[in-house]
């Protein structure tokens, strides 16, 4: 669990995310927003990218809190409403999930099959209870999870709009129940 200064640098991270993006965050101009010297933000977090990792942890987990999913849902129902909120956040908090899914420090976890990030191992379980083993799991998620991220990006760019059927009927060819 973060100390509170930890915790203040990573809320203040998120602000800044969702005002500006990721790409523009400077260390300097962070530690200025929090009375700090950039000295005293090193206490913390060793660097920038230190700092990135650990704000994507608790974006994660806000995603997974924020998900209306309930345990009495089948999988597939599960995997289906977390595709619909998913496409929903890139509609509502684009800068959020671009530092999320497409910032080079992220991505370069998610080359690792990380079990940190418990939105990704909640995408991935649900995808294991879904699969009808003809692939393997992870073959499986990487299907399931191009269309979604892939799908979400075109509603972000306003390419389409989102489309429940579309996701339902793709998902069940996914599995296979469909032709």
């Amino acid at each position: 669990m973060p100390n509170t200064t930890e915790q203040r640098i990573i809320n203040n991270t998120i602000k800044m995310i969702d005002n500006e993006g990721y790409q523009n965050i400077s260390l300097r101009k962070l530690a200025q927003q929090l009375n700090m010297t950039t000295g005293a933000f090193y206490k913390h977090f060793k660097n920038k990218n230190e700092l990135f990792y650990r704000t994507a942890l608790v974006l994660s987990q806000k995603i997974v809190d924020w998900l209306p999913i309930s345990n009495e849902q089948n999988a597939f129902a599960q995997l289906l409403a977390m595709a619909q909120n998913f496409c929903e956040l890139f509609q509502t908090n684009p800068r959020r999930m671009d530092f999320l899914f497409f910032n080079p420090t992220v991505i370069s976890i998610y080359h690792q099959t990380n079990t940190e990030f418990p939105f990704l191992s909640f995408a991935r379980d649900l995808a294991s209870q879904v699969n009808p083993g003809r692939l393997s799991d992870e073959d499986f998620f990487n299907q399931i999870w191009s269309f979604i991220q892939g799908y979400a990006l075109l509603i972000k760019n306003q390419v389409t709009n989102y489309d429940p059927n579309l996701v339902k009927t793709t998902l069940l060819e996914l599995k296979g129940e469909l032709k």
